[in-house]
């Protein structure tokens, strides 16, 4: 079996030389492979990339070194959040239909333990060191801090409707996306001590975060805004707004802090800054409704999900070029990769800090047109927040936002089901009362509906 796995091994290096230099003689390949020690043992396998698959219910096992996906692996319902110890040998998985922080042993690809957490779990992010991972327990009001040597809980930190986190570089400190509305915020934790020790007040709901490698800078979305944000950790003063496109999700700096890249959902692109000066240095076109960002160990290759498409687009930031897409399911949202040698130059770096956690967040209310029984969907809310009507009239939801919404009742009277932008949705109200609704993609959307007799 051993001599198997080093055949086929090499016959996958020699596949990435050839096709690095187009006529290279398979001889010659050998000879270079050869010289690299890679003809004589047993090279290490490629990182294998790990995806959530929200509506499949499963993580995908994506291979690198083919871009082609292995297998799934059975998760509790909704997978939410992600993330990979540094030595690539555990996945985290929190689902937020249930209760519970999935572990998956990568040498297997099975889920080996769980661990109970709280009512809908979103995002997770793991520290630089690998020994703690925080969890977002939205459904708790509360992140959760786990060990990952143990698998326990260390201990619980209230915090409002959490989303998502990061961590700093020394794994001392969190900040978690708090989606409260009307007091939203990023609170600050203190890890060690397990308790709140500050708060940066918002205007809009925060969705995805992620520290660079210094933990100098921390960069945040904000639903209703088309720029990056850019946040001075020594002062938590907000420094710089990048513009990147219509609702900017998931960031993320390469572990080498060469590049920074942010997804917009509404254009369906992934955006490439350079960190020092926050310019822009190229877009690329991925697939529809990108949500989530993970990187090769060398900073050479980013992985995006594609909500909307089904997919994963494999992009070269070197050419800034999509080089694959992959298959990968239905709805994959978050995704990590094991660190180890890439799969495209074949040489190892320090693994990254890979963060995976959330789904997005909200903002707070927008005036719809005036217009009797209209409600505008805008900047991840429901304008009007309180729409009065006669009992007989029609209410027509429009999606004027970039990604989808729903408008779905609290007692189960109406379901629009996904809203692309610019679709409609309409109910006639028959009956006296006050309608609790809200988006179940984003479920601190909140509105009412009163209908008078």
């Amino acid at each position: 079996m051993l001599r198997v796995h080093v055949l086929s091994r090499i016959s996958q290096a020699l596949g990435v030389a050839r096709r690095r230099w187009p006529g290279l003689a398979a001889s010659a390949a050998m000879m270079m492979l050869m010289a690299a020690g890679l003809g004589t043992s047993a090279p290490a396998a490629a990182p294998k990339a790990y995806v959530g698959l929200f509506k499949d219910n499963a993580v995908a096992v994506v291979d690198t070194s083919i871009n082609r996906m292995l297998s799934t692996i059975p998760v509790p319902t909704g997978p939410h959040g992600l993330v990979i110890t540094p030595d690539g040998r555990k996945v985290y998985v929190s689902s937020d239909g249930a209760s519970t922080v999935s572990v998956i042993d990568t040498a297997t690809d099975r889920v080996v333990g769980t661990i109970e957490v709280g009512p809908t779990p979103h995002g997770l992010s793991i520290s630089r060191d690998g020994r703690r991972v925080v969890v977002s327990d939205f459904g708790g009001n509360q992140v959760v801090i786990i060990d990952t040597a143990s698998d326990r809980i260390l201990g619980r930190v209230p915090v409002p409707q959490p989303h998502n986190s990061a961590i700093s570089p020394d794994g001392h400190l969190a900040y978690v996306g708090s989606q409260q509305q009307g007091a939203m915020a990023l609170i600050i934790v203190d890890l060690w001590n397990r308790t709140q020790i500050g708060a940066v007040p918002l205007d809009k709901a925060p969705r995805a975060l992620n520290m660079t490698p210094d933990g100098q800078r921390l960069y945040f979305t904000l639903a209703g805004s088309d720029a990056l944000q850019v946040l001075d950790t020594s002062t938590n003063q907000i420094v710089a707004q990048i513009p990147v496109g219509a609702s900017p999700h998931h960031p993320i700096v390469t572990p080498d802090g060469r590049f920074g890249l942010v997804v917009s959902q509404g254009p369906g692109v992934l955006t490439i800054f350079a960190p020092k000066t926050n310019a822009v240095i190229a877009t690329v076109t991925v697939g529809k409704l990108p949500h989530w960002i993970a990187t090769s160990a060398d900073g050479e290759t980013a992985y995006v999900t594609n909500e909307g498409s089904n997919d994963l687009s494999v992009v070269d930031l070197g050419t800034q070029k999509v080089i694959a897409t992959v298959p990968i399911g239905n709805a994959p949202r978050k995704i990590s990769v094991q660190p180890g040698p890439s799969a495209r130059t074949g040489s190892a770096h320090p693994s990254p800090v890979l963060m995976a956690a959330a789904f997005t967040p909200g903002q707070a209310v927008h005036a719809a047109a005036d217009v009797p029984g209209a409600v505008r969907i805008a900047s991840f809310a429901f304008g009007p927040a309180e729409l009065k009507v006669a009992a007989g009239q029609r209410v027509t939801w429009t999606n004027a936002d970039a990604i989808p919404h729903t408008t779905t009742s609290a007692d189960g009277r109406w379901n629009s089901g996904p809203l692309d932008p610019g679709a409609t949705f309409s109910v006639t109200f028959d009956h006296a009362g006050t309608y609790v609704y809200g988006c179940t993609i984003h479920p601190f959307m909140r509105a009412t509906v009163v209908v008078g007799n």
